[in-house]
């Protein structure tokens, strides 16, 4: 028996998509098609009201102004973390820069201005001002102006001739947070520096911020001349964070002003609370960068 013939073929599947003797469309007659419409009308209606009926349970269950889980039972576990600006890439922690021209400093250096004054916006009270007296519902405001006291566009932050850098930090938010604060014993078991213990003794109730190097090579070369603005501290007005209208995190400046030049320095700024943990290799606590300052 001859194989078919391409024509042959064509036909067949021509008769297959519209067959006009029996009127059938891919080979069903109108009622069978429309058995398995109305079935699947009916299936997609019933499954389609099942998403929306489970949709509304899970939107019963959350709550606008606040999180489901919060403190230990939330992803964080009640411990915030810290980040810097400027950041180069996700994948690098090196700020490097170059003095031979001043005015070619990279757009990472340029981020420091951009989430610096993001602070002067929305709705906030001076908390300074006021003592720290303010209701729920209220946040209370960044000075701006001291936060950029010695950090700012006009010298490059740092970055130009100078050799002065400055990174930014801050503590992300944690719903509902407030710092411990510190009991001389406290104190006392830590092995924070002389001198934050101090400044810690005197504001205990704040968030207190300490830069060092890693390793006795890199507190050599980062130099002891580091300076904190508007501060050394979060104080603690600002928290708990409750989802205020115009809220922003507290921010800081970190100037460095005696970094060795052409050594990359490892350096690791740490948060000091009683209830903030501290692990390095977690990265919990605290938030690690390098310096290079190129000739």
């Amino acid at each position: 028996m001859s194989s078919p013939s391409l024509r042959d073929r064509v036909n067949g599947f021509l008769t297959f998509i519209w067959d006009g003797e029996e009127k059938k469309f891919l080979g069903r007659g109108g009622r069978n098609w429309a058995e398995i419409g109305a079935f699947y009308l009916v299936f997609y209606t019933i499954l389609l009201g099942f998403f929306v009926g489970m949709l509304a349970v899970f939107y019963q269950t959350i709550d606008g102004d606040r999180p489901r889980l919060t403190g230990e039972s939330s992803l964080l576990k009640g411990n915030p973390g810290m980040g810097f600006k400027p950041m180069p890439d996700i994948e690098s922690t090196l700020l490097r820069y170059s003095f031979q021209n001043e005015s070619g400093f990279s757009s990472c250096e340029r981020n420091h201005d951009t989430y610096a004054k993001a602070t002067a916006d929305g709705v906030a009270v001076n908390c300074s001002e006021t003592n720290g007296e303010k209701t729920e519902e209220q946040a209370c405001a960044v000075d701006y102006k001291k936060l950029t006291e010695q950090c700012n566009e006009e010298n490059y932050f740092g970055f130009g001739t100078e050799g002065k850098p400055c990174v930014l930090l801050r503590l992300n938010k944690i719903f509902d947070w407030i710092p411990e604060p510190f009991t001389e014993e406290d104190v006392n078991a830590t092995d924070m520096s002389d001198d934050l213990k101090q400044k810690v003794r005197q504001k205990p109730n704040n968030v207190w911020i300490e830069c060092v190097g890693e390793n006795p090579a890199d507190i050599d070369n980062l130099g002891a001349d580091i300076e904190y603005f508007p501060e050394q501290s979060f104080a603690s007005y600002y928290y708990p964070y409750l989802n205020q209208k115009g809220y922003l995190s507290p921010l800081m400046f970190v100037k460095f002003n005696s970094v060795e030049r052409n050594v990359a320095v490892m350096v690791e700024c740490r948060a000091w609370a009683k209830n903030i943990r501290y692990d390095r290799t977690e990265k919990e606590g605290g938030v690690h960068f390098e310096l290079l300052l190129d000739p």
